[in-house]
């Protein structure tokens, strides 16, 4: 079950030339024209020059390594991750987030974004578009925001909010295969993504509010139901899947009905917490692409789930930027066991199956 599977590896440097087509691109949204169009957003089609290089090794220590907790006071990396069909896989840096979010985008697919404090990821991606409700999240821990390309929103967005973010910028990030033809191939890596930051002069210290509290060491959860088996519909063809290891005390992530396996590690996801936030959203008025509407402030129902064991939760976010805070059934905030959260923003149509 959890076989490794193999891939291609190569890394390559990003090209004058393509950058030159990027920004033309971006140029072009300022008319009112969306680069990031679906199912296949044109931005993201803009390939980067190819060069041979060292590919990473795989960090044969990943799974010996104790959690890096997140850092009060520094500001972490929240980048956006491509999850359409397969091509996109394996993903790459998602073993070393600290917090991952899964959100519905347009046609049922899903995106990811990792949140990275103080970690050496060496291949992060396939970095794709911003969406616009991806930066409530990011604001509420203070996150630089990577991402190339964007939503007519996330467009208007970005610098209305004054969301540092860094947008397919030169010498930031590569291709990883030959195929021009292929818009899922991008990638950065934490090394590049700090040496853009210090370039540019973006501020690293944070005094936010951290978004969540973390157990010393691992805890059981009390007046809790059984949750070794979590399956989540967001849609027909994009599903996320988690069986629960009592020797391990993780559990092991599915992606629609497959191991999910990252790039640098050839091994299968697994995480600790599991946060379920369920929420509306609904088709943009007027969008001829079917982009979406999530409604992040507000409050709603969901699920706090870790080693093998489920409560009921409640969340609130009283704003955009403010952090989103998740309570228990007697109205205290939940606190973490140390280890990887991924954070299910879920639709209230979903379907959910805890076992």
């Amino acid at each position: 079950m959890f076989k490794n599977i193999s891939f291609k590896k190569g890394a390559i440097l990003l090209g004058i030339l393509a950058l030159m087509a990027f920004s033309a691109a971006c140029n072009r949204n300022s008319t009112g024209n969306d680069a990031d169009t679906s199912p296949v957003p044109t931005e993201d089609s803009t390939n980067f020059d190819y060069i041979e290089q060292p590919s990473p090794e795989p960090d044969s220590d990943a799974e010996a390594v104790d959690f890096h907790f997140p850092e009060k006071g520094v500001r972490p990396y929240a980048v956006m991750i491509d999850n359409q069909g397969t091509i996109c896989l394996p993903q790459g840096g998602l073993s070393q987030a600290q917090v991952i979010y899964e959100v519905i985008v347009e046609g049922g697919i899903t995106r990811f974004m990792p949140v990275f404090w103080g970690q050496k990821t060496e291949l992060i991606g396939p970095v794709r578009s911003a969406r616009h409700y991806f930066l409530d999240y990011a604001m509420e821990h203070d996150a630089i925001y990577v991402h190339i390309g964007w939503s007519p929103m996330a467009m208007a967005d970005i610098p209305k909010l004054g969301v540092n973010n860094i947008n397919g910028a030169p010498g930031v990030f590569w291709d990883i295969t030959k195929d021009k033809s292929n818009w899922q191939d991008t990638y950065t890596s934490m090394e590049k993504l700090q040496e853009y930051v210090k370039k540019v002069n973006f501020r690293s210290n944070s005094d936010k509010e951290m978004v969540f509290k973390y157990n010393e060491k691992d805890s059981e959860l009390t007046n809790a139901k059984k949750a070794e088996k979590v399956n989540l519909s967001y849609s027909a063809e994009y599903k996320s899947y988690y069986e629960y290891d009592a020797d391990k005390k993780l559990y092991f992530r599915f992606r629609n009905g497959k191991p999910h396996i990252e790039r640098q590690t050839e091994e299968q996801l697994t995480t600790k917490n599991i946060i379920i936030q369920k929420v509306k959203n609904y088709d943009i008025k007027g969008d001829q692409y079917g982009r979406q509407e999530v409604n992040t402030v507000g409050s709603g129902e969901g699920y706090y789930i870790t080693n093998g064991k489920c409560i009921e939760i409640t969340w609130s976010k009283s704003s955009r930027t403010e952090r989103t805070k998740y309570l228990d059934s007697e109205g205290k905030e939940i606190v973490l066991n140390p280890g990887q959260t991924w954070i299910q923003i879920f639709p209230v149509s979903g379907k959910i199956e805890i076992e």
